[in-house]
């Protein structure tokens, strides 16, 4: 009784706030599928005391190296960030999205697939800088194949 008391009483000690964020980027195709591909996306989560975040993300991908026309996905994610506060000013963080990337345009309508994505960035006061790794899988008609990329992205957090 002793100890659960205690971790109630630890876990109220937790603040818990709201954190939106909102990021541009540019993503460097890799691999037998090497397309280029600008990034915007949003975070709406929770930051839970000093050392972790996680939300639901939404996004915009524009393959511009598809055919002859821009490409639209929709990755749709779930985030977490594990944060190392260096000070009240910058703070290093390893961030990982998973979800599912809806094709949006017609040369991709009815095609998707998992999506991934970990990455390392820091903060800056509101501004953050991310390096990563992003794979989307697209599948249609049973055929499928992976379209990876380096991420970098800078954006704000609210």
């Amino acid at each position: 009784m002793l100890a659960l008391s205690a971790l109630v009483v630890g876990a109220q000690e937790v603040s818990v706030k709201y954190q939106p964020e909102v990021e541009l980027g540019y993503s460097v195709g890799t691999g037998t599928f090497a397309t280029g591909r600008v990034n915007l996306h949003t975070v709406q989560g929770v930051r839970v005391g000093q050392y972790f975040s996680a939300g639901v993300g939404l996004g915009l991908d524009f393959y511009h190296d598809l055919s002859e026309s821009c490409e639209l996905f929709i990755p749709i994610t779930l985030n977490v960030k594990g944060h190392l506060p260096v000070n009240a000013n910058v703070t290093p963080f390893l961030s990982l999205d998973l979800g599912y990337g809806i094709g949006a345009t017609e040369g991709v309508s009815g095609s998707g697939g998992f999506t991934w994505s970990p990455a390392v960035g820091i903060r800056y006061k509101k501004v953050k800088f991310e390096l990563g790794y992003t794979s989307q899988r697209i599948q249609e008609y049973g055929i499928g194949f992976d379209m990876n990329a380096v991420r970098f992205a800078v954006g704000l957090v609210f």
